[in-house]
């Protein structure tokens, strides 16, 4: 990427900085640079930062890794997909809008707050390939728990229940888990909101989790990270 190209992308990004200035400029890193910054992803919580002339303590350092974490979930979704997408390309700017809107509504002190005291049972048989997802809402201090199957899920619900499930769609030899793991958290009397976050999903898969119930059914990080987190405490304007 040229000096000329990175100014132009830089100058796009000004205009979101008075929303939540260093989250803004973590993705934008982020996003156009991807791997290079593991190293600060990793780092980036020993980083305490000064707002304002007065120098008074800034409490971002949460936000900035929440939104530097959706954005390189996003650089990675945005690869695996490229292929099932039929050539549509998301522009990285406003992709990095999205996520700005969406730290900025966690940034809220009594929303932070709250957000230390939910609990959401994660369950996909490929835990890993969402390790940025996860990673966004924990550096919240969302308490995420994990499993791998329908029965083990079924089981941790019935001994500790959780304020929100997320979902893969299919876990062999299921094709429709995900749906499988819903029907029974209803039939056995647990309504906490139900999300499905896949790799590909289809109308049919939309419509289904429609149908059944499902607070979302997305293939979209940021999405994701909205849909949980209205599902966690609510929608508030």
């Amino acid at each position: 990427m040229n000096s000329e190209k990175i100014t132009e992308l830089f100058n796009g990004m000004i205009s979101l900085i008075e929303a939540v200035i260093w989250p803004a400029f973590a993705v934008f890193f982020v996003v156009y640079f991807g791997d290079s910054l593991k190293t600060l992803i990793n780092t980036i919580s020993q980083f305490t930062l000064k707002a304002g002339p007065s120098g008074v303590e800034a409490s971002l350092t949460r936000q900035l890794e929440s939104a530097a974490m959706l954005g390189a979930a996003s650089g990675q979704k945005k690869s695996s997909q490229e292929s099932s997408n039929n050539g549509e390309n998301a522009d990285a700017n406003q992709e990095s809008r999205k996520i700005i809107q969406a730290i900025e509504r966690v940034s809220d002190p009594k929303i932070s707050e709250e957000l230390l005291t939910k609990k959401v049972l994660w369950v996909d048989d490929c835990l890993e390939e969402n390790t940025y997802e996860q990673k966004a809402l924990e550096v919240l201090g969302v308490q995420c728990s994990f499993s791998r199957n329908t029965e083990e899920a079924i089981a941790k619900i019935k001994a500790s229940p959780y304020h929100a499930v997320i979902s893969d769609i299919e876990r062999p030899p299921d094709d429709r888990a995900g749906y499988t793991l819903l029907e029974e958290m209803r039939r056995s009397g647990y309504y906490m909101p139900y999300i499905l976050y896949d790799r590909t999903i289809l109308p049919e898969h939309q419509r289904e989790a429609k149908r059944l119930g499902a607070n979302g059914c997305t293939t979209q990080p940021t999405e994701l990270f909205e849909t949980i987190i209205s599902a966690l405490v609510g929608d508030r304007n």
